[in-house]
């Protein structure tokens, strides 16, 4: 059985050349995603979910405990077309998975989250495409076939080098850090990365803070010429 998507948003595949994304289907998706992360914790370091010690996990805490509980996030798994069918897909191999989060109807504006693609796709084409997909449909005006919201966001640990140079790349620019802005619960044990600063004397002192990087890319800039930017690195 597949649970409707509560998004604020109408949802549809979407797709070009080299990569599809629809929408995470757990039957379908949850354990091929699950047996290509399940070794790879670093995956999670930057990100307040994960890793996950079994699919039931992953599915109850991920899918069903946040993205179907938010009518604020969709999650899409992401297909590597330039591979062969699978059985997971007939055109390609499950990728990884990419969400919009965030995201509100009453403020045309939506984040671009929880990008984790497997290991073997890494550093391809793929992560590229994906994010190039969710820009077009969320940036692109309705006569475009997209959504025409007016502000894209890309959130970000400044230690994570890779997601905000990923993020400038794709057209976003840097808006300003908010210092101590979460709590990581016991971030050492659990192997996440944290704002590397001494911890507060008081509370919880396992417990790590992170600085947040605010990037955006809006609907200005998309019509300033970042739309061409995204267009050139999706034609390479």
């Amino acid at each position: 059985m597949v649970t409707p998507i509560d998004f604020c948003f109408p949802v549809r595949e979407l797709s070009d050349d080299l990569v599809k994304l629809t929408p995470f289907n757990v039957s379908k998706h949850a354990k091929p995603f699950f047996d290509g992360s399940k070794d790879h914790p670093e995956l999670y370091r930057y990100m307040s979910i994960g890793p996950f010690d079994t699919e039931q996990e992953f599915v109850t805490k991920f899918i069903e405990n946040f993205v179907n509980a938010q009518p604020s996030v969709v999650c899409f798994a992401v297909i590597d077309k330039k591979k062969p069918p699978s059985v997971i897909d007939p055109e390609g191999e499950l990728a990884g998975m990419v969400s919009y989060m965030a995201a509100s109807a009453a403020h045309l504006s939506a984040e671009v989250g929880y990008i984790i693609i497997l290991p073997p796709y890494q550093r391809t084409h793929v992560t590229t495409h994906a994010v190039g997909l969710l820009l077009h449909y969320a940036l692109d005006s309705a006569e475009q076939g997209g959504l025409g919201l007016r502000r894209m966001q890309w959130l970000a640990d400044p230690p994570n080098k890779a997601s905000l140079s990923a993020a400038q790349r794709m057209g976003f620019q840097l808006e300003g850090i908010l210092r101590w802005n979460k709590v990581v619960p016991d971030a050492d044990a659990r192997g996440k990365v944290h704002n590397g600063r001494e911890k507060p004397s008081y509370g919880e002192e396992k417990d790590g803070g992170r600085d947040t990087a605010y990037l955006s890319l809006c609907w200005d800039d998309w019509l300033g010429g970042k739309r061409e930017v995204v267009d050139e690195l999706l034609s390479r």
